[in-house]
């Protein structure tokens, strides 16, 4: 959807990474986001080399920076960066042309 903003996370765990924890801790931060207003969906992609991409939607800033500020989320974050992720990036795009949606038959 036009305005839409989608965040693109690639976060690289580190070797010693408490795996049981970090999933823990994803699915409370799920349960938190998409009870938000304006939160769309989230979606995670492997590729064959191991890469990991997440994508997540929200319909527009106001709804990301409600999220980006949630208390949870902040102090999950900074749990994040001290304990789980070795490094990575986030991509914070602007939908600004849709194409679709259609179908072939």
């Amino acid at each position: 959807m036009i305005g839409e903003v989608i965040v693109i996370g690639d976060l690289k765990l580190r070797k010693n990474a408490a795996l049981d924890e970090y999933n823990r801790l994803g699915e409370r931060m799920y349960d938190i986001v998409s009870r938000l207003p304006g939160f769309v969906s989230v979606k995670s992609f492997k590729a064959a080399d191991g890469e990991e991409i997440t994508l997540f939607r929200f319909a527009s800033e106001e709804a990301l920076e409600a999220w980006r500020r949630h208390p949870d989320h902040v102090e999950t974050m900074q749990r994040g960066h001290a304990e789980f992720y070795a490094s990575g990036f986030l991509q914070i795009c602007k939908v600004i042309r849709e194409v679709g949606p259609f179908e072939h038959s």
